[in-house]
């Protein structure tokens, strides 16, 4: 239900006595004190945002926000293009900089566009409010707020600083505040989700983006453009943009190493939760910028769940390591599956797939093993060669020693051919309806991670994890070479053949 008036009046008024008690201000500060912090506040705009907006300022900056405000402040005419993950404080960050830059008197009129006015209204709505309520800039820098246009829509400072709302498909014309022009226009989530899967509704907007938005500028004088998305498709705005930039950076969560790329804000233990809640496809596209179509290999028609036989009823189990670590005792993605062979079907029975430290990835072992036990049952366990030979004698040893038994892990001697052409060619297998997966696991975390990574398998394409299906791999060529060892072969007299001369 959409709010009164009087209802939106009420709440406006909260948010403006909320942000007053957020910022209190010394009014026994002597004047030549304030005028020296005030200078000293307008030279370092890290200093600037800390003080006047601590309820947004919990966390210190990143080095991607340092370099991002530096562009923005000391190029008055830039086309600056920033693809930012999920939660990465785009918005927000841009929002305190903005005034900033009015404060200091470095814009005169600013669009801020978004996929929709209401949407591009509720950005522009946190910059009027702090103007109106944050005391501690009314104090330094005076009360700007006017009486004739004020709204969310549009608002014009009493210094004469103009801020306009602008949806996506807008005409930007008649946007001039007096006889000044934008000369900064910030575009902040501007793709849209349907839009980007259909190519002539994109090709407009990037028209009317390059054209009649970018085209607003005065040819002379500053222009800053500043566009703000993760990119949610290989083929977008945002992507579009940063072909065109002057200056475009990418941040994932984590950066190259695994790590978090704002370390004073995530812990990587924060980010690995979110990654593992949200599954592989969702967490690449909002935290990784690489938006994946799936089913370009394994297509989801092909993935089968189906209530599985008893496990006495296997002639051969395997159970199957991709540990995927490299050289670091750090959590790294890694996956154990259980399969069996079953009247020519591949059933995938347990799957523990997910990021995992060295000591987690052992307890899946016995974990496992407690499960097979329990219905007396073996399995034949392997992994490739040479994590074994990392492993086995420090980790598994030591975890047999503390445990009274050890896993019997055999090592995988085979020379594997490319991982993403023998995991691709498992794919007949699926499509012929030969392998299924299984119902009693369908709802666990860790079977919903590898039903994505087959979903996500693309080859060639790095950035994915893998682990799932090369496990898949693994495990199904050891079965397969355990039927056929086991098969005696067939000795008897050779006939003489009817086309022998």
């Amino acid at each position: 239900m959409k709010q009164t008036s009087k209802q939106a009046l009420k709440r406006w008024d909260d948010l403006v006595k909320g942000l007053k008690k957020q910022t209190p201000v010394d009014l026994n500060e002597p004047k030549a004190a304030q005028l020296k912090r005030k200078e000293r506040l307008l030279r370092r705009w890290d200093q600037f945002m800390y003080y006047y907006f601590p309820n947004y300022c919990r966390a210190h900056f990143s080095k991607w926000h340092k370099r991002m405000a530096g562009k923005i402040i000391n190029e008055g005419k830039i086309y600056l293009v920033r693809k930012i993950h999920r939660d990465g404080a785009k918005t927000t960050f841009t929002q305190m900089l903005v005034i900033y830059l009015a404060v200091r008197g470095d814009i005169e009129n600013l669009l801020w566009v978004s996929k929709t006015y209401d949407a591009a209204e509720e950005m522009l709505r946190p910059i009027r409010l702090q103007f109106e309520g944050n005391d501690r800039l009314k104090h330094d820098f005076g009360d700007q707020k006017t009486y004739g246009t004020w709204s969310d829509g549009k608002f014009v400072l009493a210094s004469g600083i103009s801020f306009r709302a602008l949806g996506k498909g807008q005409s930007p014309r008649g946007t001039k505040e007096e006889e000044k022009r934008p000369d900064i226009i910030i575009c902040d989530d501007i793709d849209d989700d349907e839009e980007v899967l259909n190519e002539q509704r994109l090709n407009k907007s990037w028209d009317w983006m390059t054209g009649a938005l970018y085209g607003s500028f005065s040819i002379t004088g500053n222009k800053r453009f500043i566009v703000l998305n993760n990119r949610i498709a290989k083929d977008c705005l945002v992507e579009r943009a940063s072909q065109k930039a002057d200056n475009t950076e990418t941040v994932n969560l984590l950066d190259k190493e695994g790590k978090p790329s704002w370390p004073e804000r995530f812990s990587l233990a924060d980010c690995l939760y979110m990654i593992e809640k949200m599954g592989t496809r969702l967490s690449q596209r909002e935290y990784f910028n690489n938006p994946i179509i799936e089913g370009k290999v394994f297509k989801e028609e092909w993935i089968q769940f189906k209530k599985l036989p008893r496990l006495s009823q296997y002639a051969y189990l395997v159970a199957y390591l991709d540990p995927s670590f490299k050289n670091k005792r750090t959590a790294d993605h890694k996956a154990l599956l259980l399969i069996g062979l079953y009247k020519g079907e591949y059933h995938i029975i347990k799957a523990y797939c997910a990021n995992a430290s060295i000591a987690e990835m052992i307890g899946w072992h016995y974990e496992l093993n407690d499960y097979l036990r329990s219905q007396g049952i073996t399995a034949h366990w392997f992994m490739e060669e040479v994590f074994l030979q990392d492993l086995l004698y420090d980790d598994f040893n030591a975890a047999g020693l503390s445990r009274g038994y050890r896993i019997p892990v055999q090592g995988d001697t085979r020379k594997k051919p490319d991982k993403d052409s023998r995991i691709s060619a498992t794919s007949g297998d699926f499509e012929r309806g030969s392998v299924y997966f299984n119902a009693a696991e369908q709802e666990n975390h860790h079977m919903k991670e590898l039903y994505e990574q087959f979903l996500l398998f693309e080859m060639g394409k790095n950035g994915i994890k893998k682990d799932g299906p090369d496990a898949w791999e693994g495990g199904r060529f050891k079965l397969q070479e355990l039927v056929f060892t086991a098969q005696p072969p067939v000795v008897g007299k050779r006939g003489r053949s009817k086309n022998m001369y």
